[in-house]
């Protein structure tokens, strides 16, 4: 359950086929409480300032790659951190990508691109988060196993 549109694009990009994007943190948590209630579910987030209380009930896990990983019974929220526009530009760094090649000049050249409900028909921003799942970015990686984990699901199959 991706909170916002280039989540979404990464998540697919993984090979979840169909993630159920919800527009903000808040509707993450109520996605849990509406449809996920008694089943397995993996909420992904960006590390906000403002954090919402629903978050206070859930245990913190693990942080690796820039993702802190929180579980309740059986939902698992993933905390991208710092935002995901900056977290995927680490991931740049990581694997020596230069978004400039990619058209990004900047981490708020990307945030522009990322924020626009039409991301997943951008062409720049797919190929340089494709580059990355390629090069095995640590972030990507990271985020790929925790969601198998999470949704119970075979990491090999994807």
């Amino acid at each position: 359950i991706p909170e916002c549109y280039a989540d979404t694009v990464l998540v697919e990009l993984l090979g979840f086929k169909s993630p159920n994007h919800q527009l903000g943190i808040g509707k993450v948590f109520g996605a849990f409480e509406k449809i996920y209630q008694n089943r397995l579910a993996v909420g992904i987030i960006d590390d906000d300032k403002v954090k919402p209380k629903d978050l206070d009930a859930f245990e913190k896990s693990e942080k690796k790659a820039g993702i802190q990983r929180l579980k309740k019974g059986k939902h698992s929220i993933l905390v991208i951190s710092p935002a995901f526009e900056d977290w995927v530009f680490s991931n740049a760094k990581a694997t020596n990508t230069n978004p400039a090649k990619f058209g990004f000049s900047s981490s708020n050249d990307f945030q522009k691109a990322c924020k626009r409900m039409d991301v997943s028909g951008n062409q720049k921003v797919k190929d340089f988060l494709n580059a990355l799942k390629q090069k095995e970015a640590p972030g990507f990686r990271q985020l790929k196993t925790w969601i198998c984990e999470g949704a119970g699901l075979d990491e090999n199959e994807f």
